[in-house]
């Protein structure tokens, strides 16, 4: 699943350096755990709080 995560998040660049980060420690974190529920990638209670916060993010359009 890491070439699913350099395909999609490699060049990713949402305009705030730490929303990039984020970004990709999720979709780092996703491909490594993939078919798993975020409850179970993400083992800190602060970073699944975090995860799911960025998920729904709808102020950027991602192309398809």
């Amino acid at each position: 699943m890491l070439d699913w995560w350099e395909k999609n998040f490699a060049t990713l660049e949402l305009g705030d350096r730490r929303l990039n980060e984020r970004a990709m420690l999720i979709g780092y974190a996703l491909s490594q755990g993939f078919g798993k529920a975020l409850s179970e990638i993400f083992n800190s209670g602060t970073m699944l709080k975090r995860a799911y916060e960025f998920l729904p993010t709808q102020k950027y359009n991602f192309p398809a």
